[in-house]
C-alpha cells in the first residue's frame, strides 16, 4: 500500500523470514560463534535460548549455511513428540526406511545408528536441529542423550542443537537430566537489540527493500528500540504500522505521531507479551531475608546471553581478554616500579562502579550482558539470585563461588571479582586479571562480597518440615541421586527427607539440624551443577 509512496521495492518489515532481509547483529555473530565452536570436532549438545522474536532463527539458518556439504541435517519442528515419534521423526528426516507397523524403540535407534555410521564413513556428519525444544519431555530430551552415546574413539556422531526459549535452561537444571547438561558444549541466550542495533536493523531493512533515504529519525528510532524492547519481531510489527500511518498522514517520513499510533495498533492487535517482554525491569526487589550472619539474599537478574561452554575446562570463550597478569604489570604491591604507578591508579578508577564488576561476574558463569544492564538490583529470565554475605575469608572459601568485592586502595573504592582462592588469588579488573596475596587483600577489603547462585524455584530462604512446592521436590531429587536413592517424586518435607538432609549436613560438615538453608543448597549445588563455576576446585 506505501510501496511507491516511499520508493520501497518491496515490503521492509515483513514478519515472514526472508533470506535477503538477513541481518546478523553483533550478538546473532557472537551467537553463531559460540555455536559453531560448540560443534567441533568431539560433537555433543548446543543451546541457544532467547525470547520469542530475538531471531534465534536468524541464527540457526546462518548456522545451518556454513555447514560443508556433507552434513546431513535432521529437522524436528514440532518437539511435543513421545520417545518412540522422536526416533521415527528422526528416521523420515533422514530417509531412512523403517516397518511402522512394528517399530520400537530399539529397532529404529538401531536403525539410526547404522546411518550414523555410514554418513561418518563417508566422511559426513550428521545433526539434528530441534525447534521449541523447551517443549520437550524429560523422557524425550533422555532419549536424546542416549542417541548421542552412538560414538567412536573420536568423536560423536551425532551433533544436536537444541533451539528454544528461556524456559529451556530452567528445564535442564532438573537433577534428572544432570549427565544430559554435562554434554552441552556451548550455550547463548539471545539478547534483544541494543538502540544502535536497531537503528542499524531498520536502516538495514529499509536498504534491502529500495529506500536510501532515512524514513526514521534517530528519535523515532530510540521510540521503537523503548517500546519493542529491541525484538525485532516486534520491531518489525512498529515499523510496518508506523510506515502504513505515515502514508496515511500524507508524511515523507514517521513522526512521532505515526509511531504513538503504531504503537497502539499493535498493543490492540498483539497478546500483552509483545509488548512486555521478559527484559522488562521489575523495579524492585523479589526479596530480601536476614539470613545467619547478617547477609541478605535478593533475587538477581541476568539480563545477559547465555554464551559458553558449559564444561569446566572452556569456560575461555567468555572469560576476560586476560592480558600479562597485573601484578606484572601495575602496582598492587608496594615492591612494584614507580613508573607502574599510573597504569594501576587508571585501572582502580575504571573500576570504581560496580556494574563493569557485576558484568565479569556474569562472564565467570558463562553469561554476557552489557555492563550498563548488570547489577544486583534487576530480575529477568535467567535463574540466578544473588547473595551479599559478610564474613570474610572463612565464609568465602565455605561458599566457594566467585565474588563481587568491594575494595579501597589509597581512600579509593573499586570493584573486583575475585575468581580463584589459593597460594595466590586471581582478581578481575576491567580486561585484566591479577595475581595477588591474601595479606595484599586483606588490607583492601572489609569481608564483605555478593556471590550469584542457582536456587531451586520457589525457594524462599528455607527448606523445612512442612514445606511445600517445587523447592521440596528438587531437593528430595537432589538428594535422592547423590546418595544413591530412588526419588520419591515427592513436593511435601517429610520425616524421611529431614533425616536425608541431616545425613547430607552431616558429610559436609554442617550443622545436622535437617533444614535446608541458604549453606546446605549452596553445598548441594556444588555436587549437582557441575558446570558452575567454583572459586576453588573441589578435592
Amino acid at each position: 500500500m506505501y510501496l511507491d509512496y516511499f520508493g520501497l521495492k518491496e515490503t521492509p518489515f515483513s514478519i515472514a523470514p526472508n533470506p535477503e532481509f538477513l541481518f546478523m547483529s553483533e550478538r546473532h555473530k557472537e551467537a553463531l560463534a559460540h555455536l559453531s565452536f560448540g560443534l567441533g570436532e568431539t560433537g555433543g549438545f548446543v543451546l541457544l535460548t532467547g525470547e520469542v522474536g530475538t531471531g534465534k532463527t536468524t541464527v540457526s539458518r546462518a548456522l545451518l549455511k556454513q555447514l560443508p556439504a556433507t552434513t546431513k541435517v535432521a529437522f524436528v519442528l514440532n518437539p511435543t513428540l513421545t520417545e518412540i515419534e522422536l526416533l521415527a521423526t528422526v528416521c523420515d528426516e533422514l530417509s531412512i526406511p523403517y516397518d511402522s507397523d512394528k517399530m520400537s524403540v530399539k529397532q529404529l535407534g538401531d536403525a539410526i545408528r547404522q546411518r550414523l555410521l555410514e554418513n561418518h564413513a563417508a566422511g559426513g556428519n550428521t545433526m539434528l536441529l530441534i525447534d521449541e525444544a523447551q517443549h520437550l519431555s524429560v523422557a524425550v530430551l533422555e532419549q536424546l542423550r542416549l542417541l548421542t552415546n552412538f560414538e567412536t574413539d573420536t568423536r560423536k556422531l551425532l551433533r544436536v542443537v537444541l533451539i528454544g526459549q528461556p524456559e529451556l535452561q530452567q528445564k535442564l537444571k532438573q537433577p534428572i537430566l544432570r549427565q544430559l547438561a554435562q554434554r552441552i558444549t556451548a550455550r547463548y541466550h539471545l539478547l534483544p537489540l541494543t538502540v544502535n542495533e536497531v537503528k542499524a536493523y531498520i536502516m538495514h531493512r529499509l536498504q534491502v527493500a529500495g529506500c536510501e533515504r532515512p524514513l526514521f529519525s534517530d528519535v523515532v528510532v530510540k521510540q521503537v528500540f523503548k517500546a519493542a524492547e529491541g525484538i525485532p519481531r516486534v520491531i518489525n510489527l512498529l515499523c510496518d504500522r508506523a510506515l502504513l500511518a505515515a502514508y496515511a498522514g500524507n508524511k515523507l517520513q514517521v513522526d512521532k505521531a505515526a509511531l504513538r499510533q503504531a504503537i497502539e495498533e499493535v498493543a490492540l492487535n498483539e497478546p500483552p507479551r509483545q509488548l512486555n517482554l521478559a527484559y522488562m525491569f521489575s523495579g524492585a526487589m523479589l526479596g530480601v531475608v536476614l539470613l545467619g550472619a547478617g547477609y541478605v539474599y535478593q533475587h538477581w537478574p541476568v539480563l545477559g546471553s547465555v554464551i559458553a561452554d558449559s564444561l569446566p575446562q572452556q569456560r575461555t570463550l567468555v572469560e576476560p581478554q586476560l592480558s600479562v597478569p597485573v601484578a606484572a604489570v601495575v602496582a598492587p604491591s608496594v615492591t612494584a616500579a614507580e613508573q607502574q604507578a599510573d597504569e594501576w591508579q587508571q585501572l582502580r578508577s575504571s573500576s570504581r562502579l560496580p556494574p563493569r564488576a557485576w558484568q565479569l561476574l556474569l562472564r565467570a558463569w558463562g553469561y554476557d550482558a552489557p555492563a550498563s544492564q548488570a547489577s544486583c538490583d534487576l530480575i529477568t529470565s535467567v535463574d540466578l539470585y544473588c547473595l551479599s554475605l559478610n564474613g570474610g575469608e572463612q565464609m568465602l572459601r565455605e561458599v566457594n563461588l566467585p565474588a563481587v568485592l568491594k575494595l579501597e586502595d589509597q581512600g579509593e573504592p573499586f570493584y573486583a571479582v575475585l575468581r580463584h582462592w589459593g597460594p595466590q588469588l586471581e582478581l578481575w579488573l576491567g580486561e585484566r586479571s591479577m595475581m595477588v596475596d591474601q595479606a595484599w587483600l586483606q588490607q583492601r577489603w572489609n569481608g564483605e562480597f555478593q556471590v550469584l547462585w542457582q536456587q531451586p524455584k520457589g525457594f524462599d530462604g528455607v527448606l523445612k518440615l512442612g514445606s511445600q512446592g517445587e523447592a521440596v521436590h528438587w531437593l528430595e531429587q537432589s538428594l535422592s541421586l547423590i546418595q544413591g536413592k530412588r526419588s520419591r517424586q515427592i513436593f511435601k518435607y517429610d520425616r524421611q527427607l529431614s533425616q536425608q538432609v541431616k545425613q547430607y549436613q552431616r558429610q559436609n560438615h554442617l550443622t545436622a539440624d535437617g533444614i535446608a538453608g541458604v549453606f546446605t543448597l549452596l553445598h548441594l549445588n556444588q555436587q549437582i551443577y557441575v558446570d558452575q563455576p567454583r572459586l576453588q576446585e573441589l578435592n
